[in-house]
C-alpha cells in the first residue's frame, strides 16, 4: 500500500518543509512507492554556512538532497587550486557517482549557507538495491542527470565569447531556480569565477545586459527578465 505524503510524514517524522523535494529535482520524477522506500531510511542533516558536506577525496557516505539553502560544488586542480564549477538549491541531489564505484569523492561539496539536507546512508541504499534491482535505475537516474547538467556546463564554459558564456549559465540557473520571483542568490565575484572571467569584465557585461532589459541585479542576487530576448543574444 502506497501511503500519501502527509502519512510519510507521520510515521518516519518528516518535517514539513521536506514536501519541497516532491516538487522539483530528481526525487519529484520518483514514482510514489520509490519515493516511500527512500525516505523510511532517510534522515536530516545541518550544515553551517562554510561547512563541508564533503570533501574530494573522501570516502563515500550517501546520497544528499537539498531542502533549502545554496551549495558550492569545486573540482581540484592539477596546480591544487579548487575551481568552482556549479551552485545549487532546493531540489538538487549529489553524492551518488562514488557510491556504487566504492571510489573516492570526486568533487568538493561546501555550504554556501546555512543549509538543510535529506540524507540516505550508503548501508541503506545498497540494501535497497540488494531486495529489488530496480532501484539501481531509480538511482541511475539520478546519476545520468547530474552528468547532464555537467556535460551542458562544460559546453558552455567552452564557449569563447565571454557574453554568450554569461548569458547561458544565466539561462541555466535561471531554468533550475526554484524562487518564484527568478532571483538567484549569486554574487557578482562568484558569478566571475563560475564563468571563467575576470570581475570588471563580467560586470561589463552585466551593465549591457541591465540597459538592454535583459537582467536585473539586487544585492548578491540576479534575475532574468527577458529569457527569449536573452537566448536569441547568445544565439547573435
Amino acid at each position: 500500500m502506497i501511503q500519501s505524503y502527509e502519512s510519510l510524514q507521520k510515521d518516519l517524522g518528516i518535517q514539513p518543509d521536506i514536501a519541497v523535494l516532491f516538487d522539483v529535482g530528481w526525487f519529484a520524477e520518483r514514482a510514489p512507492e520509490v519515493q516511500q522506500r527512500i525516505l523510511a531510511g532517510a534522515r536530516r542533516r545541518e550544515f553551517r554556512k562554510g561547512q563541508p558536506i564533503y570533501r574530494a577525496g573522501d570516502g563515500a557516505d550517501g546520497l544528499y538532497g537539498l531542502i533549502d539553502g545554496v551549495i558550492e560544488i569545486t573540482v581540484p586542480g592539477d596546480d591544487g587550486v579548487e575551481i568552482q564549477i556549479h551552485r545549487a538549491d532546493t531540489g538538487f541531489w549529489i553524492g551518488d557517482l562514488a557510491l556504487f564505484a566504492e571510489e573516492p569523492r570526486l568533487v568538493s561539496v561546501t555550504a554556501v549557507s546555512d543549509i538543510s539536507t535529506l540524507f540516505v546512508p550508503q548501508s541503506f541504499m545498497r540494501d535497497l538495491i540488494k531486495n529489488d534491482m530496480g532501484m539501481l535505475r531509480e538511482f541511475y537516474a539520478l546519476t545520468h542527470r547530474n552528468f547532464a547538467t555537467a556535460f551542458r556546463l562544460l559546453a558552455n564554459l567552452s564557449v569563447s565569447q565571454s557574453e554568450r558564456r554569461l548569458g547561458l549559465r544565466l539561462l541555466h540557473y535561471s531554468e533550475l531556480s526554484t524562487e518564484p520571483d527568478g532571483w538567484l542568490s549569486l554574487s557578482q565575484e562568484d558569478l566571475a569565477r563560475l564563468i571563467a572571467v575576470s570581475l570588471p569584465t563580467l560586470q561589463r557585461i552585466l551593465r549591457r545586459f541591465v540597459e538592454d532589459g535583459l537582467v536585473e541585479i539586487g544585492y548578491r542576487r540576479l534575475r532574468v527578465l527577458d529569457h527569449p530576448a536573452l537566448a536569441a543574444r547568445c544565439r547573435d
